[in-house]
């Protein structure tokens, strides 16, 4: 069922940490939500983060109030004037609804067809252009003045300490997850499966 609205997204471990949003179809919002923090790229930095260390059973979605797609600005200003919202990044209510966007033109079968043999790597995205053949995952190629200034930025940068490439080897890797916040995952997926059933 389509409900548009105001939502929440809030934290269990961290009650104060929030994110208010509208949308004309809040679940699929929220599945939105999920789907760009579980890939790492959530506009929101704070949220991401959040995530990273909490897990996503940490995060509760809330419907707080149902509304007309005409009113959601405004209702949702409301909402972010009365909340602490930590994850949003702006306190300002916008939308784009109504923005039209610039049309594209139809593809012919024969451009359609190029862009995909470009996709699959059979012909160099850049072919018949001066400079390097490259395909397009291949890299991007620049003019040779370009090569060279880059080539001399490179040799003026100072090498990596062992200690540093260390260092970020272990950031990559991650931190174990402490016996608290293990027992708060496994609280956390307990009540979830509750409010399925």
């Amino acid at each position: 069922m389509k409900i548009s609205g105001i939502y929440k997204i809030q934290s269990i471990v961290k009650p104060d940490r929030i994110y208010i949003g509208s949308a004309i179809d809040i679940t699929v919002r929220w599945k939105n939500h999920l789907k760009l923090l579980r890939r790492n790229k959530h506009h929101s930095v704070k949220l991401q983060n959040h995530y990273n260390k909490y897990g996503e059973f940490d995060l509760q979605f809330l419907i707080l109030l149902g509304c007309e797609k005409e009113d959601l600005v405004k209702i949702e200003q409301y909402f972010l004037d009365s909340y602490k919202h930590y994850f949003n990044i702006c306190s300002k209510a916008y939308s784009s609804l109504g923005i039209k966007h610039p049309n594209r033109k139809k593809l012919s079968i024969e451009n359609r067809k190029k862009m995909s043999e470009v996709r699959m790597g059979k012909i160099p995205w850049n072919k018949g252009k001066k400079g390097l053949q490259v395909a397009w995952n291949r890299g991007r190629s620049f003019p040779e003045e370009t090569r060279n200034k880059m080539s001399e930025s490179g040799k003026k940068r100072k090498p990596m300490s062992i200690e540093t490439k260390l260092k970020m080897g272990i950031a990559k890797r991650g931190t174990k997850d402490s016996e608290e916040i293990k027992q708060h995952k496994r609280d956390a997926w307990a009540i979830r499966k509750l409010k399925i059933s």
